[in-house]
């Protein structure tokens, strides 16, 4: 309507600019005419040609009118471009605001959410701009039901409450006013609750605690913590207990988050008792029968010196002095004790399902370079990012790729670290690494709740004792010297200038530093003489120590080789110092292979 008017009023004023115009003109050509034909009497001489002739005066009148009509002509033109000028003028305001609402619509929808179902904004959605309601055009076609009854949460019938109140959730505790969920509540009971807290699960079952947990709208008095966000529960809001009367509990929105909570409700399903796996069968007290070995393993205790060659096949760490081990009596497998007790079967706060150990890795490697994806028998840890080719702890859902090391799947929950005087916490928040002083130190991190200190799960799993083939005795993991003026530290390996205050290995009794990539190297988990292929299987590759009198030269790079193990492609001499040079290696061979 407002558009039509200024249309209107646009029109009405180039109208009347046009009646100026002629009105303006018309005299001044009466008073052209008027003035050649009083000339043209004054010229004439005698009485007889005093009168003009007939065919005098029609020619006057013929020009007068010819010329009468050229103007309401060009009037007329000019009229019809004013009018263009001003349709085009109308129509690019009405594209420039059309571009303005889209834009404007597009950014909103990009961080704003429905009102009705709490899902970002779609492409159609309609807007109120007075008091900014949003509601996507699916949800207006199903709106949400003004009473909600025959609830398992509820007694009563909840009625939708228009209002949102500065009060708690009864279900999950957070404020009903400063969430865009949708509000129900029950007025005889003053009950109000989430929209999307009247479904909660009853029962369930999360990796954090071996027990199910009960879905509860109050609890007994006591200090509770989150189980797991670590924070305080409000025992008078709703919470999941442990069934069995531990101790524990869990925020409602914490223990259905999608990282913890496999979405299974459990009421109504038998519980049955958990069968713990063991890895071995005894056959006496110094023989194992496991099974990731054909033959029996043989309980040895380890001598005054470091043998290192002995390297666990399952967490592929160098067994330490005075560490106890199982070795084959047949082969040269072994395992080191807490290696050979893990179970079969394991739940951990990194993953909402059960993990399952299995022997050797499984399917390819991923989440690396265009070679790397068509690796197998080596997989890379989603605790720790690091490539691994030991024993592995894997999802046994269908669809679900989660695979931890040994290692990270060891780690408790608290787990007490020499690096922090405090307990640390599997949490679902990231943070500095208090390690490697790193922002994205690992996938997942340890966090202490009462300094809020993060520790990166690759730093948390460093070994604490080290070998060094040049010290005959073990290395010590040092935390970082806080007094860095005592003097200069030097790496024994590199030769250049160690940062005391970062972590570094040391001997107590040599005093010699070492930096800690230097002496784990940079795939510290991969196992020497261990064979893995790449390139869907048409080139094999060995893992090799490299700790001969000198360094060999990278193939690739064309630098020596200063990790502690180099790969060899099996059938040619030449070396690669890591996995990213022998991956860009083989690409150049297997495209001159193809060029031929």
């Amino acid at each position: 309507m407002k558009l039509m008017m200024i249309v209107k009023t646009t029109t009405t004023i180039v109208m009347l600019l046009l009646m100026m115009v002629m009105v303006t003109l018309y005299p001044m050509v009466l008073l052209l005419v008027k003035k050649r034909y009083t000339n043209l009497i004054r010229t004439t001489k005698t009485t007889s040609t005093i009168m003009l002739s007939t065919k005098t005066m029609s020619t006057i009148m013929l020009r007068l009118i010819v010329m009468t009509i050229i103007i309401i002509m060009m009037m007329m033109m000019m009229m019809m471009m004013m009018m263009m000028i001003t349709m085009m003028m109308l129509l690019m305001m009405m594209m420039m605001m059309m571009m303005m609402m889209m834009i404007a619509c597009l950014s909103d929808g990009n961080h704003l959410k429905c009102k009705c179902c709490q899902v970002p904004l779609q492409k159609v959605y309609y807007h109120c701009s007075i008091c900014k309601f949003y509601l996507n055009a699916t949800c207006s076609m199903r709106p949400p039901p003004p009473t909600i009854s025959h609830i398992k949460s509820h007694e009563h019938t909840l009625t939708l409450f228009p209002i949102r109140l500065p009060f708690p959730c009864d279900a999950c505790g957070l404020s009903l006013s400063e969430t865009d969920d949708l509000v129900y509540a029950c007025l005889p009971c003053s009950h109000m609750v989430h929209r999307s807290c009247i479904y909660l699960p009853r029962v369930i079952k999360i990796t954090r605690h071996p027990h199910r947990l009960s879905f509860s709208l109050s609890l007994q008095p006591g200090d509770f913590l989150c189980g797991v966000c670590r924070q305080t529960i409000d025992v008078n809001n709703g919470q999941y207990s442990c069934n069995k009367g531990c101790h524990y509990a869990v925020h409602s929105k914490c223990a259905t988050r999608k990282e913890v909570w496999d979405g299974k409700d459990l009421e109504g399903v038998p519980e049955e008792p958990e069968e713990y796996m063991e890895s071995f069968v005894r056959i006496d007290e110094e023989t194992i029968q496991h099974f990731s070995h054909e033959h029996y393993l043989k309980l040895y205790e380890k001598n005054n010196i470091c043998e290192k060659d002995k390297v666990c096949e399952a967490c592929t760490l160098p067994v330490m002095i005075s560490q106890r081990y199982y070795g084959c009596m047949k082969c040269d497998f072994v395992l080191d004790e807490a290696c050979a007790f893990l179970p079969r079967k394991k739940y951990h706060p990194l993953h909402k399902h059960p993990l399952t150990l299995h022997a050797f890795p499984l399917g390819r490697i991923s989440g690396f370079g265009h070679l790397y994806h068509s690796a197998s028998n080596i997989f890379i840890c989603d605790g720790c990012s690091r490539i691994g080719c030991g024993f592995v702890y894997k999802c046994g859902e269908q669809d679900c790729t989660f695979l931890v090391d040994v290692n990270c799947a060891s780690l408790p929950d608290p787990f007490i670290h020499g690096c922090h005087p405090h307990d640390l916490f599997f949490n679902l928040t990231e943070g500095k690494c208090m390690g490697c002083s790193s922002d994205y130190c690992s996938s997942y991190y340890l966090e202490c709740i009462k300094c809020t200190s993060f520790l990166g799960i690759r730093c948390a799993t460093l070994p604490t004792k080290a070998h060094y083939k040049y010290d005959r005795h073990p290395l010590t993991l040092c935390y970082g010297d806080e007094d860095t003026t005592s003097g200069q530290y030097w790496c024994e390996i590199c030769e250049s200038k160690l940062d005391a205050s970062k972590w570094f290995y040391t001997c107590e009794f040599c005093s010699i530093t070492l930096h800690v990539n230097c002496l784990q190297g940079k795939d510290m988990y991969m196992k020497p003489h261990y064979i893995f292929k790449l390139v869907s299987g048409r080139y094999e590759v060995e893992i090799a120590r490299n700790d001969g009198n000198t360094r060999p030269l990278c193939s690739q790079c064309n630098l020596l080789c200063a990790q502690t193990l180099v790969f060899k492609q099996i059938g040619r001499y030449e070396s690669c110092c890591t996995l990213d040079c022998l991956a860009n290696y083989i690409w150049k061979l297997a495209l001159a292979k193809r060029e031929r």
